[in-house]
């Protein structure tokens, strides 16, 4: 039963990247067993970039390296300082309208994306939901559903990393959430997925394609962790203010956030509570938060007037 169930999961891996492997592929690399062994395996049907993003001395670019050495891969590290990351991370927010917490763990893959030179876009994304990877699958009492964890993500990507993806003219794949690896690793309980450590069949049928078992017995180090974004971010984000504004209808409400995209470095957090809109404008310094918060307020004013008409 074991046996072939494995099996089943290792071909499914192998068959589902392969179906993005017609050309070459850019493969957002943190050296984890997620990206490492799409890497791993893609490398036999075809030429691989690997990119790594992070900051000086980071834990994603050290693995990285490591990873990809052992692979038989070479590894381009994008290293970021923390004012490249409030820029990028400014930009991306802007672009796609993410929370926070989205900004900050999609930001490595939006730079891998900026600076890809091939026209495929592959990613691990789905292999901590589908295989039960994070930490909080295994605290005491937590109620986990990994089906719903897969599913929501599904819907999530296209608002996120094909958008991305789009932007920089690039196809997006997502290996480890193609309908028949989702299959084969279901054919695993719930309970089996997420172990003691997480993804334990992911990591047996890793081993079992030839990947290093240093690789496939990796910790999870989450991507914004692992690349320093979060710490940057949040270090260099110093200055903030929180608004609210209540308008007549939430329609109008919605115009107005839609309008609101102030064009400079600060940034703009929006959120819709019925006829209320809750803004957090954050900036490194008091001028750029001035600077953002009179581009907000203009953009505001108009959208309002606009909404009224």
């Amino acid at each position: 039963m074991e046996s072939q169930r494995l099996i089943n999961l290792c071909e499914a891996i192998d068959s589902s990247v392969k179906e993005s492997c017609n050309d070459c592929v850019t493969i957002s690399f943190s050296g984890g067993i997620d990206s490492s062994l799409v890497a791993f395996v893609a490398k036999k049907y075809c030429d691989v970039e690997l990119i790594s993003v992070g900051t000086k001395n980071s834990h994603d670019l050290k693995a990285a390296e490591t990873a990809a050495e052992m692979i038989g891969l070479k590894v381009k590290k994008v290293v970021m300082s923390p004012e490249d990351i409030i820029e990028e991370a400014g930009e991306l927010q802007r672009s796609l309208k993410l929370e926070p917490i989205e900004v900050e763990f999609m930001l490595p893959f939006w730079i891998v994306a900026k600076n890809s030179t091939s026209p495929v876009l592959m990613c691990g994304q789905g292999a901590d939901e589908l295989f039960g990877g994070y930490a909080r699958f295994r605290k005491t009492g937590s109620k986990n559903d990994l089906g719903r964890e897969v599913s929501d993500l599904i819907e999530r990507i296209p608002e996120r990393e094909k958008k991305i993806s789009e932007k920089f003219d690039l196809k997006l794949s997502c290996p480890f959430l193609s309908e028949k690896v989702v299959k084969a690793g279901e054919a695993y309980s719930q309970e089996e997925r997420i172990g003691k450590v997480g993804k334990e069949p992911l990591r047996k049928a890793a081993v079992r394609m030839g990947l290093p078992e240093e690789i496939a017995k990796r910790k999870k180090k989450a991507a914004q962790y692992g690349s320093g974004s979060q710490k940057a971010i949040r270090k260099m984000m110093k200055c903030k203010i929180e608004l609210q504004f209540d308008f007549e209808s939430k329609d109008m409400a919605n115009s107005v956030v839609i309008a609101t995209e102030p064009e400079n470095k600060g940034w703009v957090e929006t959120k819709v509570e019925g006829n209320c809109v809750n803004a957090v404008i954050k900036a490194k310094d008091i001028g750029s938060l001035r600077e953002t918060f009179e581009d907000f307020m203009a953009c505001v004013s108009v959208a309002e007037k606009v909404s009224e008409q």
